[in-house]
């Protein structure tokens, strides 16, 4: 009763309490953070970082807002706002035999080993589905992976262990300059994954969720594709 009050006040006074997966959240936030904090100063961003499946479960419990996801929901209690589409890049050492190629096709990934996030990580899931494979690797050195960051993956590509997908996003991190990694766009339809915010459709400050929606847009690479309004 308290939030419905102050909507009615100043909706975009006060806090907004903001869940992200781990795969958006470290290459995002450095984008917005000081834009959303000089234009909408009264605005007070709460920030968590967790898987998806929590992610849902905190935002029907209430504990969050608002949540920036990588996968669609069709829960009749949630509603979505969709920001743009992440195609995703290929990262390989640089003396890899992919350095040479023009296209990188669905056939050359299957060729190479791929460095996976653990279960529970939407992208291991969404970069699985891109090369069309329906299982993990169950031999070789890699097998028994279960690495909890992009981070790790990239260290792993640079010491030559496989090659990985990484989100158009994450190309912007710090590991990107002088850390021996090659990116490449992949000659895949349909390599990417879609952002949006999910909400609860009982959550009153949608113009809080319109301004914020709108920062983020405004401060996106062209390496993404935005969603048309």
């Amino acid at each position: 009763m308290a939030q419905v009050a102050r909507a009615h006040q100043d909706p975009l006074a006060g806090p907004l309490r903001v869940g992200a997966i781990p795969t958006i959240s470290p290459y995002l936030m450095p984008l917005i953070l000081a834009p959303l904090k000089k234009e909408h100063p009264q605005m007070q961003l709460i920030l968590s970082e967790e898987m998806t499946e929590t992610l849902l479960t905190r935002l029907h419990n209430h504990e969050i807002d608002v949540a920036l996801l990588a996968t669609p929901t069709k829960e009749p209690s949630l509603e979505s706002i969709p920001l743009f589409d992440e195609p995703f890049w290929v990262a390989f050492p640089r003396k890899h035999g992919f350095y040479n190629k023009e296209k990188i096709t669905r056939t050359d990934i299957d060729k190479e080993t791929l460095l996976l996030l653990s279960e529970g990580h939407c992208l291991a899931k969404q970069a699985m589905d891109v090369c069309h494979i329906s299982e993990r690797q169950s031999e070789g050195e890699m097998a028994d992976l279960r690495a909890a960051s992009l981070e790790t993956l990239i260290q792993l590509v640079k010491a030559g262990y496989g090659i990985t997908l990484i989100p158009a996003l994450a190309l912007g991190g710090s590991w990107a300059s002088g850390s021996g990694i090659v990116t490449h766009p992949l000659n895949i339809k349909n390599a990417s994954r879609r952002i949006s915010l999910v909400f609860r459709s009982s959550f009153p400050r949608r113009a809080a969720l319109s301004a914020f929606a709108e920062i983020i847009r405004s401060r996106l690479p062209n390496t993404v594709k935005l969603i048309k309004r």
